[in-house]
């Protein structure tokens, strides 16, 4: 029987596609699909004939973030299983700001937790009018994880950051969109036509002129992401280390589940 892997790659001419594919979580990232992300990132980061990614997720939603299921169930051994699924899931946000490609996140349903900072380490973002960004991480008594502190402080300034992260702040797609969050919002039944319109405008650049552009943009921002995204992760695993951390993902599950 053939299994579909958590994460789908195709390539049509110079495109490539990154589905997430885990729809019946809606893409909720473990450890396995953020490592397979990974695998698909730097395949494509090593692919001559490539020259547009887009990320986009199966089914209802781009991606709801973390599986915190993944958590409940590995709740004796909760600090490895987050470190190992944060240092995979971090390879992939620097790995995409790193892509001497411009990539584009093809956003739509609940965007939660690390499914929104996975949306905002994309370099251009459209979203369908559906389309809702949770930060979320608030309800787990747990910081961002993925670079969502650094992406939100570097598009809403601190004090706006601050409150969207304390508040567990949700946006609608208009919201977002005026916020400078994403780029462009369309009709969910235009989602795939206005993504493939911005593929098509992107590629009457040069190949050249692409790449240098998306590096100069990233260029001084990495070395910043890089550092902060370790901060995050020390930040994430002492959180998570406290009772009250268990006691919220529990809760969650639960409710969940009911």
């Amino acid at each position: 029987m053939n299994v579909e892997p958590c994460v789908k790659m195709d390539q049509v001419g110079s495109v490539v596609t990154l589905t997430l594919n885990r729809p019946e979580q809606l893409n909720a990232l473990d450890t396995q699909m953020a490592r397979v992300l990974l695998d698909k990132i730097e395949t494509t980061a090593n692919n001559p004939s490539a020259r547009v990614v887009v990320l986009r997720g199966e089914g209802r939603s781009f991606c709801a973030g973390g599986d915190v299921g993944a958590m409940y169930t590995n709740r004796d051994n909760l600090p490895a299983f987050i470190s190992d699924t944060i240092d995979a899931f971090h390879a992939c946000v620097l790995g995409l700001q790193r892509l001497e490609l411009p990539v584009i996140a093809c956003a739509h349903g609940p965007i939660a937790g690390g499914g929104f900072s996975l949306a905002m380490a994309c370099d251009l973002v459209v979203a369908a009018r559906s389309a809702r960004f949770v930060v979320a991480y608030s309800k787990l008594g747990a910081p961002a994880d993925g670079g969502l502190s650094f992406f939100m402080a570097q598009r809403l300034g601190n004090a706006r950051a601050l409150e969207a992260l304390t508040t567990g702040g949700q946006f609608t797609s208009e919201q977002a969109l005026q916020m400078g969050l994403i780029n462009r919002l369309v009709e969910d039944d235009r989602l795939e036509e206005e993504t493939n319109e911005w593929v098509k405008q992107l590629l009457t650049l040069t190949d050249q002129s692409l790449r240098e552009l998306k590096g100069l943009i990233a260029a001084q921002s990495i070395p910043a992401l890089k550092v902060h995204l370790e901060r995050e992760k020390s930040a994430f695993l002492r959180c998570a280390q406290t009772q009250d951390f268990q006691t919220r993902i529990a809760s969650f599950v639960k409710k969940q589940s009911a």
